[in-house]
């Protein structure tokens, strides 16, 4: 499917937020060299012609004639339970081929995997639209950019969680896009199990617009990281993103709704953990994606591989209105073409190996299990600190994803100086022998936010087992025993 070909566009529901869209993106065109002329009156033409037209090498030039790619059976078992084929030629229309797999394709993805996906949507995700649709993308970050290709125009406003994933903020600008921080109190300023609350503040935001921001116009959209935020671990409640959405639908902005770590959801540490959960059960203890909110069509969700099967896969999809879709792939077009053949085709065979759809939820629920013991064993590892005792230390136990939060109890008259204490903490970090991500540096605006930056991100995915986590966790504390000693 190339550029908005007349004919396929008129079978694409209406989109209520045209005004939205990028001039860039409303303005493209399409290009192509070849054609169809029909024949003139009287004149037939070949029934089986020898077609010359495109430039694609017949699969006999590839060099890979099968692949063998051989699976774990769960989450660090190394035992090669069993085997998925990438063959040359199949007849199975759920596998992808390598005679396929290896030429040129349509850009919004592999007819195999895109099925998957779709269905993977619909069976867990559950949007509220009547209408919707996907495109694979390479990767999150890439559907990101994307989106943002798609909405901004050089001078549009971007509302971003004043922590945030901040090199995602290069995307924003690269359109001309500037971001906009709001303010997170009350994620840290609840104890240990952090809130993500803040359309409070959102709202007194956008209502005081004009005069706080006078040089800035409306948003344009809110990037959100709504389940499992990176970096503070904590998710939106159902009733937050439903005022949220509220205040998106009054004050017309479109929602990008960056989703990685959703499927990695956690209990918290303090509840006996389930690790047996079924298909069915897994899927409802799941924090809901604004996209079952969402009956406008003001809300894309980028979903990807990387977290739920490898990062070098390179690929995501997005999921929202058909017209908006569309428009993400021009974006594929000019951009970047279609993702990787030999990636699509190992990841949707890796999954119709596993039993298809429900085979693969399966699979992000072992994931997810090991994620949640590592998790569990490092808040209580903190919670056995004497830092933590002493009050120095609050670890936020996350929702979902890869991180965990640890709050530095910074004294209240020292607040102003808290990007240099947590300098400080992060030496002694150093010397202690344990390194993490300053809070302060994963902020939209570091001034706006010094006050409020006196945490650590902490990166649960790497080590090979838990028991590095919890020797962490304790280095960690010792850190923190040491800074309290010298203020």
């Amino acid at each position: 499917m190339g550029f908005l070909d007349p004919v396929e566009s008129a079978k694409v529901p209406a989109f209520a937020h045209e005004h939205l869209i990028a001039k860039r993106i409303r303005n493209r065109t399409h290009s192509q060299f070849w054609q169809s002329i029909d024949p003139p009156p009287g004149v037939k033409y070949h029934e089986k012609p020898i077609s010359l037209v495109g430039g694609m090498p017949n699969h006999g030039f590839f060099p890979v004639t099968k692949l063998d790619v051989h699976l774990a059976s769960r989450p660090f078992a190394f035992d090669s339970g069993s085997i998925a084929t990438v063959p040359g030629q199949t007849t199975n229309e759920s596998e992808l081929d390598l005679q396929t797999a290896l030429q040129y394709a349509n850009s919004e993805g592999q007819p195999q995997l895109l099925n998957v996906a779709k269905s993977f949507v619909k069976r867990v995700v559950k949007p509220a639209l009547d209408d919707w649709d996907v495109s694979m993308t390479l990767g999150g970050a890439d559907g990101i950019g994307k989106c943002f290709n798609t909405l901004l125009n050089p001078g549009d406003s971007v509302l971003f969680e004043e922590f945030t994933f901040n090199p995602i903020l290069n995307g924003c600008r690269e359109y001309g896009g500037t971001p906009v921080p709001i303010k997170l109190s009350k994620v840290l300023a609840d104890g240990t199990l952090g809130r993500m609350d803040y359309a409070d503040e959102l709202e007194d935001m956008l209502s005081n617009w004009s005069k706080r921001y006078p040089k800035l116009g409306k948003p344009k959209a809110l990037y959100t990281i709504p389940n499992g935020h990176n970096p503070l671990g904590v998710a939106l409640s159902l009733d937050q993103k439903k005022r949220i959405y509220a205040l998106a639908e009054k004050y017309d902005f479109f929602i990008i709704e960056d989703e990685p770590y959703a499927y990695l959801n956690f209990s918290p540490a303090s509840e006996k953990a389930n690790y047996e959960l079924t298909n069915d059960e897994f899927i409802a203890s799941l924090h809901p994606s604004y996209t079952t909110l969402d009956k406008s069509g003001r809300v894309a969700r980028v979903e990807t591989f990387s977290k739920i099967f490898a990062p070098g896969s390179r690929l995501g999809y997005v999921t929202a209105h058909p017209q908006f879709i569309r428009y993400i792939m021009t974006c594929n077009d000019i951009l970047t073409r279609a993702p990787s053949g030999l990636s699509q085709a190992v990841v949707n065979n890796t999954i119709v190996r596993l039993g298809g759809l429900e085979g693969w939820i399966h699979w992000i629920t072992l994931v997810r299990n090991e994620y949640l013991r590592r998790k569990n064993a490092m808040i209580k590892a903190f919670q056995e600190t004497d830092a933590f005792k002493k009050g120095y230390i609050s670890p936020i136990d996350p929702s979902c994803g890869m991180f965990i939060s640890l709050k530095i109890n910074l004294p209240e008259e020292r607040k102003t100086e808290t990007i240099s204490l947590m300098e400080k903490y992060f030496v002694k970090c150093r010397v202690e022998g344990v390194i993490s991500v300053l809070g302060g540096n994963m902020a939209v605006d570091k001034e706006y936010s010094k006050e409020r930056a006196n945490f650590v991100r902490i990166a649960i995915c790497y080590p090979e087992d838990a028991s590095v986590l919890v020797e962490a966790a304790n280095r960690f504390g010792r850190a923190a025993v040491d800074l309290f000693e010298e203020l």
